[in-house]
């Protein structure tokens, strides 16, 4: 990662798929280390828009994962600022021991918890958790 913030430092822009509502403050910071910054997403809002019958945009893709309708109905029944949400993007790695001592930590929060695991999350190990 550290190539590519060299690499920015000499762009002319640095473009990123989130929005100022969303991040203003990490937009605010990275303003005062690159000369432009701008927001042009979520990409997701905008591929929602394209009319299935635009063939030239048929190549405009998301790695974003279908939404689970059972997450928000559970989401739903908490009470608002209950749920810690963990998702470590999409450019995280991890051992399956990091991930179990991760999992233990949750747990053991006694706090209601959503957590986003990607398929791709461990590597090479067992993609299972213990039972405890």
């Amino acid at each position: 990662m550290s190539g590519e913030a060299e690499r920015a430092s000499n762009a002319t822009a640095v473009v990123f798929n989130t929005s100022d509502a969303l991040e203003h403050h990490v937009l605010d910071a990275l303003s005062s280390m690159f000369p432009r910054v701008y927001a042009i997403g979520p990409f997701q809002f905008l591929l929602n828009r394209i009319p299935d019958g635009n063939m030239e945009m048929k190549f405009v893709g998301s790695g974003l994962w279908k939404e689970e309708p059972e997450c928000i109905q559970w989401l739903n029944l908490k009470k608002p600022n209950s749920v810690v949400y963990v998702n470590f993007g999409s450019v995280t790695i991890m051992s399956s021991q990091q991930l179990i001592e991760f999992a233990r930590g949750l747990a053991n929060s006694n706090h209601s918890f959503l957590w986003i695991i990607r398929y791709d999350l461990l590597v090479g190990e067992s993609k299972f958790l213990p039972p405890k």
